[in-house]
This record gives structure tokens, sequence and C-alpha cells, in this order.
């Protein structure tokens, strides 16, 4: 009988010893998927207006495979040092790679970050790791971005697997537990309990009542995210009246966001640009190169141009965009305030707008969204004229170097946002 009881016991420590192990590794994929994120954070804050994650060039070269390049040229220590102050790097001459690169993109000068190794470190990390492109659009030539998880994600598939391993092994030992009590009435003389049904076990008050309560947090939790995502539209990408491409235009050509959106450094909305404002270019360019003449003929209807006479007549006709960044009437977002004063680029909030062939929503709008990015934004305070009123933010500045973000200036009091 001990000897069975010493097998039965080993039995439960090494079940307990594999559960340990998954849940350590369960933690330790998440654990690196939060400094992935964190680090897409830091990087579209600090870095997507120079940078691609990818191998295409923009101002700076394209990061993919970037830390191996390196490393094959100098030390991790030497990139972490020209991630926060590269023009130092290149004065101190020590790292020819870094001086290549300099020339390569025309001496374009990267500004310096005070970030720390950790937060390199988390850039670096979602560098290597850059969100995977799971949609596509039909006719699309582009792959469009999406968080969303699904049930092909290899972390959705881990969690399966261990929910049913971690299943498994509370059943096993539940009726090893039987056992071992059943063999211990036997070897004391007792009479032995006898087997409930699994039918009994589960109409018994104590399961249902567990069974309830987990069912209530269930359906609050489900409820909560019905609610909390209603009106949402991440990844919202309609069919316009005319195939405009941002790759195109913002991308390949690189025309300013403001030239055509020019209300985005001047009031509360970005605004449509005119079809006038298609035609400062389009008098002279009466062919694309992916669709011809078809969808520039769309803005000379509308205008009502005439490219052979070179005139225009007297019935123009409006073009009817569909919106694709909506945001519920009560909330207050005021493009020139984030533009002019905060120095924020289209990207942070609009994603990769120049690769997009396509216009989709990138981001999800809500006000978590929002607010995690005010509570993590540093304000170009002690620069800024903008916040002169603000003497002990000034003061605490200067005397011990304190980091100003949004949230200090009033970002997440309610009645900024909501009228």
């Amino acid at each position: 009988m001990a000897t069975m009881i010493d097998i039965f016991k080993l039995s439960i420590s090494k079940l307990l010893l594999l559960t340990t192990c998954l849940f350590l590794l369960n933690v330790n994929v998440f654990s690196q998927d939060e400094l992935i994120k964190q680090g897409e954070s830091i990087f579209k804050a600090n870095c997507a207006s120079c940078h691609y994650v990818t191998n295409k060039r923009m101002t700076g070269p394209g990061l993919a495979g970037a830390v191996q390049r390196w490393e094959e040229n100098a030390s991790i220590e030497k990139l972490y040092e020209w991630i926060r102050n590269s023009q130092a790097v290149i004065r101190s001459g020590d790292v020819p790679y870094a001086n290549k690169l300099y020339e390569e993109y025309n001496k374009s000068v990267m500004t310096a970050f005070a970030l720390s190794d950790d937060d390199i470190s988390a850039v670096l990390l979602y560098i290597e790791n850059p969100p995977v492109e799971v949609g596509k659009d039909p006719g699309d030539d582009e792959m469009v971005e999406t968080k969303a998880l699904s049930w092909s994600d290899p972390s959705v598939i881990f969690m399966v697997v261990v929910s049913i391993i971690l299943a498994a092994i509370g059943f096993l030992l539940s009726r090893l537990i039987g056992n071992l009590r059943r063999m211990s009435y036997q070897a004391k003389g007792l009479p032995v309990p006898e087997r409930v049904p699994i039918v009994r076990r589960l109409t018994d008050k104590r399961f249902l009542a567990a069974a309830s309560i987990l069912l209530v947090i269930f359906l609050a939790v489900s409820a909560f995210d019905v609610t909390t995502n209603m009106g949402r539209q991440q990844n919202y990408q309609p069919t316009q009246p005319i195939a405009f491409s941002h790759k195109l235009h913002a991308g390949i050509n690189g025309v300013d966001c403001q030239y055509c959106h020019s209300g985005a450094r001047k009031g509360k909305s970005a605004v449509i640009p005119s079809a006038n404002v298609c035609m400062n270019c389009h008098k002279a360019i009466e062919e694309g190169p992916e669709y011809g003449k078809t969808e520039i003929a769309k803005i000379y209807e509308a205008v009502d141009w005439d490219p052979e006479t070179q005139t225009y007549g007297d019935n123009p006709k409006p073009i009817e965009w569909v919106r694709i960044h909506n945001l519920p009437d009560h909330v207050y977002f005021n493009h020139a305030q984030h533009v002019n004063v905060g120095g924020v680029e289209c990207q942070t909030c609009h994603g990769p707008i120049e690769e997009m062939e396509k216009v989709y929503q990138h981001e999800t709008l809500g006000m978590g969204w929002c607010i995690d990015c005010h509570r993590e934004t540093e304000v170009q305070f002690a620069a800024n004229d903008y916040y002169q009123i603000y003497e002990q933010l000034h003061k605490d500045l200067k005397e011990e170097g304190k980091k100003v973000t949004v949230e200090d200036i009033g970002g997440t009091e309610c009645q900024k946002c909501h009228y």
C-alpha cells in the first residue's frame, strides 16, 4: 500500500511540475508579447516618420534585418549609442558602418532620442517581430495589417493547447485523488464510499453554484467587450468613388500629407481636398501608372474639365468620398492642436498611410487608445511657447529634469475631449 501511494505521490509531483513549466512558458510568451507591444508604441511615436520595419527605404533605411547588419559591422552597444545620438557616433569615427549610412542617406541627421536600454531593447524586439500581415481585400495588391487575433494565430493555438492540457491534468488529478481516498478507506477497513456518477456531480448544488458564477462572469466580460467595441471600425476599408492611391502619391511621389489635407494644421478637421487641389497636378498629368486614364477621367468629370480644349464647363459635380475615420458626436478632436502644438506625425494615428494602396482605419480610435498615448507621449515642453502658462511644470523641469507628458497638462481630463 505504501509503495502504491508513493507512486501516486510521484505521479502528482510530475504532473505539478509539468503544470508549472507550462505556466512559466505561457508567462514568458506573453511577457515577450508585451515587450513587442511596448516596442511598437515607442517605434510609432519616435521612428515611424522616417523608417519602415520592412526593407523599404524612406528618409532612413528599412529596418528589416538592421540588428543583424549592425552586429556584422559593430557591437550591439554601439547600436544603442547610435539610436540615442547618431551624430556623436559619427563624430567619433569608431564605426565606419555608421559613417557609411550617414553618407548613403544624404547626410540626413537622425533625431537624438532619450530612450532607456529597456526602451531600445523593446523597439529592436518589435523590429525583429513586426506585425504579421493577415488580411487582404480582393483586388488590392497590398496586404492590410490587423491586430485582431484569429484561431490561426500561434499565441491563440498555444493557449488552446495549454488549456486542453491543464484540463486533462485537472481531470487526472481528480481521478487520482478519488482512487487514493478509496484505497485509504480499504486500508483502514472502512466502507468504501460509492462512486458518484458524473450526472449526479453535474447536478450537485455546489457545482451548479460555481458554474453559475463562472457563467455570469463570462457573460459580463462578453457584454463589456461588445459594448466597448460598439461603433469601432478598425480595419474599415470602404471602396471609394475614385481609386486614389496614397502609396503612389504620398509614398512614391512624396506628396506631403498637408498639401492635400491642409486643414490638419489650421483647424479641427483635416478636410477632404477639393477636386481643384487634384487639378493642380492633373491638368498636366492625364494618365496614371496603374489605371491609365480611367480614374483621372473621373476627376475631370467631377470638375467638368475638357482635357482636349483645356477648359472648364458649367456643370461640376461633387465627388462623394466615403469617410473612413469616424468619431462619436460627443468626442472633440482637434487636428491643429496635435499637428501644430504637439508635432504629432500623421502616421501616429493613421498608420503607414504612405504604404496604403487603399486606405483603411489603422487604429481603434477608442478612448483607451487615446488615453494611453496621452499618458506615454512626452511633450516638447521647454521649447514650446504654447505651454508657457504652466509655470510650476517649467520650474520642475528646470530643477528636477521632470518628464512632462500630455497627462501632466490635462490630457486625461474628461472635459478636454467630451462636451
